[in-house]
């Protein structure tokens, strides 16, 4: 989702700053884009503001952050036989999932509320990326808290950063067409979600959710919202909905 959006700013003469973990990956997308790789973990906040800092000095303060980066395991808290998950694996989706946004949210906008005011008075945008499934209930306990809780900062933050001028949004997607969801989805889950969205009958595309956050980006007065971008579609109520809750069956 992150390259769909960077695609068409891109297009509207808009110089992206990539941020992975996956190096190789990252500097490949950026090639592609025209962008420039800054490779990082969004959960180690000495990470962070390196690049950040990296990042100003090169180009100067960004005035949009898009944070889409997550994991999305679909972790239950018991697996199997009644037996508990890992409580590694439940930390880890918290760490990147909420303190990695958190994190991240922190040192843009540190660094933006120093810049000087655009012409409309305000200085930038934070959009961050939740998910249809916090929303929804999908079986999966441990990225639904994740998700929601970056549900949650969306008015919160928009109220705080507005003294700076900083807006924040959050897009909360439903299937769209990544290298993340399929490697999370089974086959049956797949065509599940696909033929769940009315009329259109398919999963949602990068391209798609790149020209939502253009939109974002283009309407100053869209602030402190959720928007949901699935096509219509709502989460059923099934156990098996990926390879990480196929235990429960």
């Amino acid at each position: 989702m992150g390259a769909g959006a960077a695609a068409v700013l891109a297009e509207q003469g808009v110089h992206t700053c990539l941020l992975g973990r996956r190096k190789a990956v990252l500097e490949a997308t950026a090639s592609r884009l025209g962008a420039s790789a800054y490779p990082c973990d969004v959960s180690d906040p000495e990470s962070l503001e390196s690049v950040f800092d990296s990042i100003g000095e090169q180009w100067g303060a960004p005035r949009i952050l898009l944070h889409a980066a997550a994991i999305g395991h679909m972790l239950p808290l018991l697996s199997g036989r009644g037996q508990a998950s890992s409580k590694a694996a439940l930390r880890e989706i918290i760490d990147i999932n909420v303190m990695g946004t958190l994190y991240t949210n922190q040192a843009f906008a540190e660094r933006l509320s120093r810049a000087e005011p655009l012409e409309n008075g305000l200085r930038g945008l934070i959009i961050n990326v939740s998910s249809i499934g916090a929303l929804d209930g999908v079986v999966g306990a441990s990225y639904v808290a994740s998700k929601a809780a970056v549900n949650g900062l969306c008015l919160s933050l928009a109220r705080e950063l507005s003294s700076y001028g900083i807006r924040v949004m959050t897009i909360a997607p439903g299937g769209i067409d990544t290298e993340m969801f399929r490697s999370g989805a089974n086959e049956a889950t797949y065509e599940l979600i696909a033929s769940s969205v009315p009329g259109l009958q398919r999963v949602g595309t990068p391209r798609e959710f790149g020209e939502l956050v253009r939109q974002i980006c283009e309407n100053d007065y869209l602030n402190g919202s959720i928007i949901r971008l699935d096509g219509g579609m709502r989460i059923p109520f099934v156990k098996n909905v990926g390879k990480d809750t196929e235990a429960l069956e």
